[in-house]
């Protein structure tokens, strides 16, 4: 808003000065008779005086009368570096009619010529520059300016920072965020449909949430009879074929239970937006103890899962459930995509905050891609195969629990050619 006040302001500025330049160099050309009339009504009995004092004497006389004038008036009156016949003929023509004659020096101060009665030529300042005073006049009318957008703007800026506010708050997760102007704003039309559009959507989006989480919940009671069905038709199964075909549906069966399970927690996410900060872990062993992978599934993989933690950050006051959550499915993602490397480091980040990287040698993310990666179900092109299994909502968990946390992630290159993922946390201290 302050760069949108100082170009209004700069605009009307430039528009004041250009207006001036034209009413001070434009306006005697383009009313030229005006002003020569004008100048004539101003100076015929100037004029008058001057012949009377001036004519009839001798240059010696007319000097010494002209050095007692300017005495009394400085720089006023004096003759002119010109003669009669090198003026411009509009000059020439003014001094014949009129013996008033007026030229136009592009100033303020208009050089005035009085035609004696014997010929000669005296010249006539009409106003000496006052260069301190325009600044003092010119300074008071771009203030009155300001003044004046500011008293005007200051109202429309108020209102626009309140509905800039709430939309951030809104487009932040914060679904019941309201601009409430009152009814004298001047953006209160657009206020007034802003809040009922944002009631609107904060409806459907609870009505989502609820209908997943009824649903996944629903989910659990068949769930559970199918695999009590499948225990009790593969205890009976008298072939090898029906089993291997009752081991399928109940691979099938765990596939829906890590779906509904994925739901919930997002379910659970959205709900409980603030983490209890007050447990202190062990990082070192919290990480080896919670990456999500056994010994045998690294062997099975040929992985190898390497892990550093700053000296430190021998201790952090965490959530340990959901960064533990975070943590193994970002080391879970790097397992499918990594071909031999995955790289764990925990560092300082700043005075106040630290960093959790999990990073692979696999083929990486297409930077167009990064920032998709975080949304609810979505999945790279390669990796849209059940052989690799997910269902486009870790990423999606992980960035939550990581605002969870007051923290951000974000998505990059690593320097084994991978991917790599870097958490950045606060660090807390437990209450007293």
């Amino acid at each position: 808003m302050l760069r949108n006040l100082v170009r209004l302001y700069l605009v009307i500025a430039a528009l004041v000065v250009a207006s001036i330049l034209v009413v001070n160099y434009g306006f005697p050309h383009l009313f030229a008779g005006q002003f020569a009339k004008a100048v004539r009504s101003g100076f015929n009995g100037e004029s008058f005086m001057l012949n009377r004092l001036l004519s009839g004497r001798s240059p010696a006389e007319q000097e010494a009368l002209l050095a007692q004038l300017r005495a009394a008036a400085p720089e006023r009156y004096s003759r002119p570096v010109q003669t009669l016949e090198q003026l411009p003929p509009s000059v020439r023509e003014q001094l014949a009619q009129h013996r008033v004659g007026w030229e136009i020096t592009g100033s303020k101060c208009c050089v005035v010529y009085v035609k004696l009665d014997d010929g000669g030529l005296v010249q006539v300042r009409s106003l000496a520059d006052l260069p301190m005073v325009e600044v003092v006049a010119y300074a008071l009318v771009f203030s009155t300016i300001l003044a004046a957008v500011c008293i005007w703007l200051i109202p429309h800026w108020r209102d626009l920072e309140k509905l800039r506010l709430a939309a951030a708050r809104f487009g932040g997760g914060k679904l019941d965020a309201r601009v409430g102007l009152s009814g004298r704003s001047s953006i209160r039309q657009l206020s007034s449909h802003f809040d009922r559009m944002a009631d609107r959507i904060g409806k459907l989006i609870h009505a989502q949430r609820d209908m997943v989480n009824a649903v996944s919940h629903e989910l659990r009671t068949p769930l559970s009879r199918l695999e009590f069905g499948l225990d009790i038709l593969q205890h009976h199964a008298q072939d090898p074929a029906t089993e291997n075909r009752i081991l399928g549906l109940r691979k099938d069966v765990e596939e829906l239970e890590a779906l509904v399970a994925e739901l919930l927690t997002l379910g659970m996410l959205e709900h409980d937006r603030q983490g209890v900060f007050t447990e202190t872990v062990a990082l070192p062993e919290f990480l080896r103890d919670t990456c999500g992978l056994t010994a045998e599934a690294l062997a099975v993989g040929k992985l190898e899962l390497r892990c550093s933690v700053d000296a430190q950050l021998a201790t952090v006051v965490t959530e340990a459930r959901t960064l533990a959550r975070a943590y193994s499915n970002l080391v879970r993602n790097a397992a499918q995509h990594a071909n031999s490397v995955i790289r764990v480091r925990a560092e300082p980040a700043a005075p106040d905050a630290w960093t959790l990287v999990v990073e692979d040698d696999g083929a990486g993310i297409p930077e167009a891609e990064r920032e998709r990666v975080f949304e609810s179900f979505y999945r790279l092109d390669q990796s849209r195969d059940r052989a690799t299994g997910g269902y486009g909502l870790g990423l999606s968990i992980v960035k939550k629990i990581v605002a969870r946390h007051g923290g951000s992630i974000r998505v990059g290159s690593s320097e084994l050619g991978g991917a790599m993922f870097v958490m950045r946390f606060p660090l807390r201290q437990l209450p007293p």
